[in-house]
């Protein structure tokens, strides 16, 4: 039955292709054939993907990664500013009382 559906065309051999070969070749063949924007637009950004990246302004893991650690080291600094407000107010008060009690005499 094989025989029967052989393409003896297809390879010139004279060898020929079964007919179970042909059948398992359609979805690529079809696949191959159909025009499909996601296809094109697949290719497209995986050969361009950086310059989209850079003219989008679109943020990579990377990119999120060295925010992230930004944010925290600018917390903790903020943390110790905060800290540091509360004895730096105490002592601007203390100066400006002794500062008040000068100008007086």
């Amino acid at each position: 039955m094989s025989e029967l559906y052989a393409d003896e065309t297809a390879t010139g051999t004279g060898e020929g292709i079964s007919f179970k070969d042909t059948l398992a070749g359609i979805p690529r063949y079809i696949d191959d054939r159909l025009p499909s924007m996601d296809k094109k637009l697949d290719t497209y950004f995986d050969s361009n993907i950086p310059a989209v990246i850079d003219e989008w302004g679109l943020v990579t893991s990377v990119h999120l990664s060295d925010l992230e650690r930004r944010l925290e080291r600018v917390t903790t600094q903020i943390n110790h500013l905060e800290k540091g407000r509360k004895v730096l107010e105490t002592r601007a008060e203390s100066l400006d009382r002794e500062i008040s009690k000068l100008e007086k005499k």
